[in-house]
């Protein structure tokens, strides 16, 4: 486990910084987001029915939702809230491209799996939700894999990219329910080997589901043994 490497990365954050920054919280000058406002960020974890979203101990499917679902499990590190310091982090992460966020994000992520060893069990790989070649090179990077490469390395498991985004899609924050499935439906190709693997397929934010479902039913479809889902936040 590299939890703690992750955790001095965060302390370091404002000091290794040639240009000054300010808090996302309370503007305090030298952090991205300073200790204080960091330690009103709950990482306990979200755990739900990826479907039916009902709380319950583990983040599996309920009885009655197992059939619907792609995804064994989801678990996310915090609650999301668009007009929160969470929200805040995810957007200047992906649209504002602040990258130095990605140790908030460790950080964040290794509190959680300290208190949460065992929250995934037979993990092979870990594979990223990808973007679409244009939409990366509007970006220059994929968030995704950011946070997949955290959970590699705090969890020592192989990060993979065997998916691929075949069709330039709408941003899902952007749409309700039945578009966001519209959206992602046959948006995934698979092109590596992930037969008889368990899996870990990590996004930034899950809302309704829908994208790491249609991932999970890809990946599923290629023969993977089990698939789980990983984000950051959870709405």
């Amino acid at each position: 486990m590299n939890i703690m490497r992750v955790a001095n990365e965060f302390i370091k954050m404002g000091k290794n910084t040639i240009f000054p920054v300010f808090c996302l919280g309370c503007k305090k000058e030298g952090f991205l987001v300073c200790i204080a406002c960091y330690s009103k960020i709950s990482c306990k974890g979200v755990f739900f029915c990826p479907v039916c979203h009902h709380v319950n101990e583990s983040g599996s499917n309920c009885e009655k939702c197992t059939v619907g679902s792609y995804l064994e499990k989801h678990i996310a590190v915090t609650k999301y809230d668009e007009s929160d310091l969470i929200g805040d982090i995810i957007h200047n992460l992906k649209y504002n491209f602040v990258q130095d966020l990605k140790l908030v994000i460790g950080r964040m992520i290794a509190d959680f799996t300290n208190k949460n060893m065992r929250v995934f069990n037979q993990v092979d790989i870990v594979v990223p939700v990808p973007l679409h070649k244009r939409r990366y090179a509007e970006r220059g990077f994929n968030q995704a894999e950011i946070i997949a490469k955290i959970i590699g390395s705090i969890f020592d498991v192989p990060v993979h990219n065997v998916l691929e985004r075949r069709k330039y899609t709408k941003h899902q924050a952007h749409l309700p329910r039945r578009e966001r499935l519209i959206n992602v439906e046959n948006a995934f190709n698979i092109i590596d080997d992930v037969c008889g693997r368990g899996i870990i397929v990590v996004d930034d934010v899950f809302t309704t589901g829908a994208t790491l479902q249609e991932c999970a039913r890809i990946l599923k479809t290629g023969g993977a043994k089990s698939v789980c889902g990983f984000s950051v936040a959870r709405g």
